[in-house]
């Protein structure tokens, strides 16, 4: 699954995926993509897993995250039903 990491918090140890390659969440740097990282608010690069790679290159653009890996920058508006 995908993870979420501002340029200030690259993946630096080994992990189960080889996450080699990210891709720019819609709108970057302005994006509700928030990095994963405990107490950082940065905008995140997403990086892919090699099989998540290679779904990107034949067209997908949808990509789940593991739990607690990105956070979502929300608008200040709050919208009652």
């Amino acid at each position: 699954m995908a993870i979420a990491r501002c340029t200030s918090h690259p993946i630096t140890r080994d992990t189960k995926e080889p996450y080699q390659v990210h891709a720019l969440p819609i709108g970057y740097p302005t994006t509700a993509a928030v990095c994963g990282r405990v107490g950082c608010e940065d905008p995140a690069r997403i990086w892919l897993t090699p099989d998540e790679a290679k779904k990107h290159s034949a067209g997908q653009r949808v990509f789940g995250v593991k739990t607690h890996s990105v956070k979502v920058r929300v608008g200040a508006d709050l919208i009652s039903n």
